[in-house]
């Protein structure tokens, strides 16, 4: 039916669902947080604050982990449809299963804060969070195969240099579902395994754009 549409218009109506889009998105993630927030522990007036965290401290971590995790996904978002000139339908249906991943994510956290630090909590909360990666990743490398949806400010060598980088997330969020069976401490340090992750994955991205740049 797209080809019906004259090319100028066709295009004019995806530039405005792709920032429809991106209004979407950032609105869902704002909503995550705030309710993810919101499940953080209330003192009692005879509570002083010390004595509050110490008591509640599992369950902050809980929450300050899950809030941690959504800003990145949410900068990364930024940066990603931040490479796009427009959006088609197969990008938005990726997109909307990456919304609706992040709201079973929030209500992973909910549990999970809530339970306390079980193996089913861990677990789901990992395996929610690589969903919302994956799904990020396959709608770039939908948008960017051929240059399918890209800016024509980014140039091949930034796309290819994003190719694996946006694995580095999802492949944190896979790791942490492993070191769950291990115990709630070492699942909570294994996130801060995301920087090595972002760095390897860059440094890989980058080396495999200066080979295609340069062959011989």
């Amino acid at each position: 039916m797209n080809q019906d549409i004259p090319e100028p218009s066709r295009t004019r109506r995806e530039i405005r669902e792709l920032r429809r889009l991106e209004t979407l998105i950032d609105v869902v993630f704002a909503l995550v947080i705030v309710m993810i927030t919101v499940d953080l522990p209330v003192p009692e007036t005879t509570d002083d604050a010390l004595t509050f965290i110490l008591n509640r401290l599992e369950q902050i971590a809980l929450s300050a982990l899950g809030i941690a995790v959504l800003l990145i996904y949410w900068f990364q978002s930024n940066l990603l449809l931040g490479t796009l000139s427009h959006t088609d339908g197969k990008h938005a249906t990726l997109a909307i299963f990456q919304v609706f991943m992040e709201l079973i994510y929030m209500l992973c956290v909910s549990y999970g804060v809530s339970a306390g630090n079980t193996t089913l909590a861990m677990v789901a909360q990992s395996v929610s969070a690589a969903l919302v990666g994956f799904l990020a990743a396959a709608a770039w490398w939908y948008a960017s195969h051929n240059r399918r949806l890209l800016d024509s400010e980014i140039s091949d060598s930034e796309a290819l240099a994003l190719r694996l980088r946006v694995l580095a997330e999802p492949l944190t969020a896979v790791l942490t579902i492993v070191v769950a069976f291990l115990g709630p401490w070492l699942w909570e340090v294994a996130w801060f395994t995301y920087p090595v992750f972002a760095f390897i994955l860059r440094r890989m991205g980058v080396a495999e754009a200066l080979g295609k740049q340069d062959p011989g």
